[in-house]
């Protein structure tokens, strides 16, 4: 075995380790059996839920007991209870709290993507339009230095024409002035 080869059997063999600690936590998660039972009889949401097994233990409004919670599995429906239970906190039921995280997320959502929006066509535009300023000021440079040599072989021209004119005297002072 080369070291590359070495470095990969390496990088699998903690993958696959990090998936089976994954998973067997996982499966702990899913199959703990958590006692919710209040042993008083003046249980309350306060107490099932602030007790001992905090986030293990959800109430149950409508029949007004603590029951087990598993956050992975009873996400919207308690079982024995239906979707009107307190899981977190005595304030909000569960039903409220996931409408809330869904709108938040969507929110966060839609200020990503705004965000990404404006970065990626906004200021493309400017660069943009900053790139097309440059290039005209080129294409102008580039027509003005033209306009200048053309500029300077006419009136190379006009001095040589004017010095043959001379030459054969038929050039007037007066360009205005009637030819006798």
């Amino acid at each position: 075995y080369n070291t590359t080869n070495l470095l990969h059997l390496l990088r699998m063999v903690l993958r696959e380790g990090l998936c089976v600690v994954v998973v067997l936590l996982m499966t702990q998660v899913l199959t703990e059996d958590v006692d919710c039972s209040l042993g008083d009889s003046t249980s309350s949401c306060k107490t099932c839920i602030n007790g001992t097994r905090s986030g293990k233990c959800a109430w149950c409004k409508e029949t007004g007991t603590c029951l087990p919670y598993n956050p992975v599995t009873d996400i919207t429906n308690l079982p024995n209870c239906g979707k009107n239970f307190y899981a977190s906190n005595c304030v909000v039921n569960h039903k409220m709290v996931i409408v809330g995280v869904g709108i938040a997320a969507g929110l966060v959502i839609l200020f990503v993507t705004g965000c990404t929006i404006w970065c990626c066509c906004c200021r493309g535009r400017k660069a943009r339009a900053k790139k097309m300023r440059k290039q005209e000021d080129e294409y102008q440079a580039q027509r003005d230095a033209i306009s200048d040599k053309h500029e300077a072989g006419r009136a190379d021209r006009q001095e040589k024409h004017d010095a043959i004119r001379m030459k054969y005297g038929l050039k007037k002072n007066n360009a205005y002035q009637q030819f006798d």
